[in-house]
């Protein structure tokens, strides 16, 4: 007696299998009403900007001297160039910036060197543009300054957690109905 072995385009079979597929997924991915003890609230509060301030030591040698928060928004870097004059990077300049340090992370988590972009990386700023690490205190004037934004830096880590952690609660399959039935 020949086994029949089904191919791989058997069209009964691979539509069974779509139509099953289907039906447990709509199934199991609908509103979850029975558990609203895991939903988180819908709004994830937004962290408050920083005032990086930078003073350059020697011609591009940088130094963060002070760091502050302010109001979500309001962010920007005041530079203080060697020979008095005083810059502000803030807004679309300031955002323009930032992208390019997310964009060559690589290069700045080595930590060589004191140009402009290294101490932006690794001042508040540069976590705020997505650096995860703690920051460097050989970048700051005074290490005493890091501390200054602390409790900032916590703020904006849970900010991270928060907007990425699903809105809804449990959801799939395995999500349970808190009946004992499994869904």
């Amino acid at each position: 007696m020949k086994k029949k072995y089904l191919t791989i385009g058997d069209l009964k079979r691979n539509a069974f299998i779509v139509a099953a597929a289907a039906c447990m997924g709509l199934t199991s991915c609908g509103p979850n009403t029975q558990n609203e003890e895991w939903k988180t609230g819908d709004e994830v509060k937004v962290p408050d900007g920083v005032i990086t301030e930078l003073t350059e030591e020697a011609p591009d040698q940088w130094k963060i001297t002070d760091e502050r928060t302010t109001a979500p928004g309001k962010s920007m870097a005041i530079l203080k160039y060697n020979d008095g004059r005083v810059d502000t990077l803030q807004g679309l300049e300031l955002e323009n910036q930032l992208k390019a340090l997310a964009d060559n992370q690589q290069v700045y988590q080595q930590g060589g060197g004191f140009g402009m972009g290294n101490v932006l990386w690794w001042s508040a700023l540069g976590y705020m543009a997505g650096r995860t690490m703690g920051p460097r205190a050989g970048y700051y004037a005074n290490p005493g300054v890091m501390n200054n934004t602390a409790a900032w830096r916590q703020d904006v880590q849970t900010y991270r957690q928060q907007s990425t952690a699903p809105r809804t609660g449990r959801s799939g399959y395995f999500r349970g109905s808190g009946t004992g039935t499994g869904g």
